[in-house]
């Protein structure tokens, strides 16, 4: 519904939103070590991924990018038992942030990566959601910062957003409430669904 120079910047903006409403609420809980190797990986992926954006379009790759994210969730979700990764690299985490933030300056998709290592890497999921919102801001504020450089953020943009905060915020209330109320299994199979829906978001378009 939208051109494809508003999505990235729209997507980018929303998400960060959502990072910041929910910030305080875990702040004492935010494990830094295991952040920093995604963190410093990922910032140096942000700018390969903007650059991108005035080369490829990100539709296609949005399409792909649903189309295995859908096939993982349902593989596993049928499968009733989550892969297991015995690795604990900080080169492989970084490699995985690098990853992530060339994603997430590409396509505003900097934090599938990272979620799905965590989980297969079986971290609690205190763990896990401190990775998650340290990377995911970090990442978004400077893919944000990238596309004012490159002069995306445009009134048609930040109109959009304003439309959708109060959207943002309640949904953000919601998940946080729930994440309160699960456990570490649960939250696991939660995570597989959400992924699950977000491919299949990606490929809503080309159902119209």
């Amino acid at each position: 519904m939208l051109p494809p120079g508003v999505v990235s910047p729209l997507v980018v903006s929303a998400s960060l939103a959502v990072q910041l409403i929910v910030l305080p609420m875990i702040w004492r809980r935010l494990d830094w070590r295991s952040a920093r190797p995604f963190l410093l990986g990922g910032v140096l992926g942000v700018p390969i991924g903007a650059a991108l954006l005035s080369v490829i379009s990100p539709d296609t790759f949005r399409h792909v990018a649903g189309a295995l994210l859908l096939l993982y969730a349902v593989s596993v979700l049928l499968a009733g038992r989550l892969p297991a990764l015995a690795i604990d690299n900080r080169g492989a985490d970084g490699a995985v942030g690098f990853a992530g933030g060339v994603l997430g300056g590409f396509a505003g998709l900097s934090g599938v990566l990272p979620t799905i290592w965590c989980s297969l890497r079986r971290w609690p999921k205190d763990r896990q959601r401190s990775v998650f919102q340290l990377f995911n801001t970090a990442m978004h504020i400077a893919t944000l910062s990238a596309y004012a450089w490159q002069g995306r953020l445009t009134a048609e943009v930040g109109g959009l957003l304003l439309t959708a905060l109060p959207a943002i915020g309640l949904g953000a209330w919601l998940g946080f409430s729930l994440y309160r109320r699960v456990d570490d299994r649960l939250f696991a199979r939660i995570l597989l669904v959400l992924l699950g829906v977000s491919g299949a978001s990606l490929l809503a378009p080309l159902l119209g």
